[in-house]
């Protein structure tokens, strides 16, 4: 976090305090220790798994980058978490799941909408739609742009979205890293 300079904007009050956020993942480990008391707004299971656990801890880990409170900081700790489970522990998931949640989210009036996944399907005119219709709503849609690099033009959808922010991976030395995928976002 200090990479980045959150303590920066923790400076000037951006604290996440009243912005409501949204995880799409595998959920959330069950009474996690490093989220305050009252930051976890909801949870909601949209998988054909009876839990809303997650088994991966893929989710888990970004609620953390993005609300953790304790020893190692998220960027918005104030912020009011809305956990999304969309991918089953096999890491499995469906379109109409997400159109499910995200009409869900629409509802709730999410203010930013993470989706720390993505894949090739930018044909699936139902998302892409829906992608639309979110942010048209003013839902900000931070996407990961994928771990298909170094070429260009293998950006994941979502974030090969004009609409989406994209969000790519760096190394120790503050570089892309190889991984991370490469194009316009």
């Amino acid at each position: 976090v200090s990479a980045l300079q959150a303590e920066l904007l923790w400076g000037f009050g951006f604290t996440g305090a009243g912005v409501k956020v949204a995880i799409f993942d595998t959920g959330l480990a069950t009474d996690h220790p490093h989220f305050k008391r009252g930051r976890l707004k909801d949870r909601t299971n949209w998988t054909n798994e009876k839990t809303l656990d997650d088994g991966l801890g893929h989710g888990t880990f970004v609620a953390g980058v993005i609300a953790s409170h304790k020893e190692c900081l998220g960027f918005a700790p104030d912020a009011d978490i809305y956990v999304f489970r969309v991918f089953t522990n096999n890491q499995v998931s469906y379109t109409s799941w997400f159109l499910d949640a995200f009409n869900y989210a629409i509802l709730k009036k999410i203010d930013v909408l993470n989706l720390s996944i993505g894949g090739p399907d930018f044909m699936d005119h139902p998302f892409v739609d829906k992608v639309w219709e979110l942010t048209a709503n003013k839902v900000i849609m931070v996407s990961a742009i994928g771990n298909d690099g170094p070429l260009y033009g293998t950006l994941n959808n979502p974030a090969d979205q004009l609409d989406v922010i994209g969000v790519g991976g760096i190394n120790f030395e503050h570089q892309i890293a190889r991984f991370s995928s490469r194009g316009m976002t």
